[in-house]
């Protein structure tokens, strides 16, 4: 069985339709077990679904939701939540215009940083027209040659104290958590390895919080996190008895990332978050 709990389809700032993100898993990638976890919407859960199904696979409704611990931006995957719940939905609206108004001034301090067009060039990569990235800004940005590559637009403009990033005013995350088991989920720690933080004891912080504040999972094996940080991520499920997750965090066949499946799979001897769902 090869699972992938974390991937984006075009209903957030991923390339491939959401069907056609399943096919592309299944028959290529041999995915047999998956979730569709797009950036703050469910939009694109009913189409994979049908098709997952369609193809065999066992498939997990999934969002990936914005949110804020200690002024730091964080990620919550939750995993089995229903796609037609009036909260979820509610706060997935919310986070759409927080997207909109972010890009807008994401755009404006371009500018100001004398890359002029960035919004509408963004706009323009955006798929979902409603759920503007910053992933399509670091496409905009390598478009046009002023970045040799996606992290690099990162690393110099849109992370977290970077010249052009925006607070985009995400709720807490003790109150995702909250959203997400109101909505029938398990919410997941994504990716621990990309909150950059200077030190060590400073992200496990972030995980006994994430725990205390009811957190079932955390994910162990994400996209390009480095085996450092996978050790790190598997320590702390054993400390803080967390379930483990999977996911390659697969955007599009030109990313730094793997594709579907192949970020690495559950750990035998470890609690499966699939036992949950």
């Amino acid at each position: 069985m090869t699972v992938d709990l974390h991937m984006h389809s075009s209903s957030s700032d991923g390339a491939m339709a959401p069907d056609a993100l399943m096919r592309f898993a299944n028959l290529q990638c041999g995915v047999s077990t998956i979730a569709l976890t797009d950036h703050d919407t469910v939009g694109g859960v009913a189409q994979a679904r049908a098709e997952a199904c369609r193809l065999g696979m066992r498939f997990i409704s999934g969002i990936e939701i914005s949110s804020f611990w200690a002024k730091k931006n964080i990620h919550v995957v939750g995993l089995g939540v229903d796609e037609t719940h009036v909260e979820l939905l509610a706060e997935a609206n919310r986070l759409s215009l927080q997207r909109d108004r972010r890009a807008v001034q994401i755009g404006d301090k371009l500018a100001e940083l004398g890359y002029p067009g960035m919004y509408q060039a963004a706009l323009a990569k955006a798929l979902n027209k409603d759920n503007i990235s910053r992933l399509h800004f670091a496409q905009a940005l390598l478009e046009i040659g002023a970045v040799p590559n996606i992290q690099v637009a990162f690393d110099r403009f849109l992370s977290d104290g970077c010249p052009a990033f925006v607070d985009a005013g995400w709720a807490h995350m003790t109150e995702t958590i909250d959203l997400i088991h109101r909505a029938g989920g398990i919410a997941v720690l994504a990716h621990p390895g990309r909150y950059k933080y200077p030190e060590l004891w400073q992200l496990e912080e972030l995980v006994r919080a994430f725990k205390e504040a009811g957190g079932e999972a955390i994910e162990v094996y994400s996209g390009s996190q480095s085996a450092a940080y996978t050790r790190h991520c598997m320590q702390w499920a054993t400390i803080y008895d967390f379930h483990v997750s999977v996911g390659s965090d697969f955007h599009s066949t030109q990313g730094v990332r793997p594709l579907p499946g192949q970020q690495g799979q559950i750990p035998e001897g470890m609690k499966s978050v699939l036992d949950l769902l």
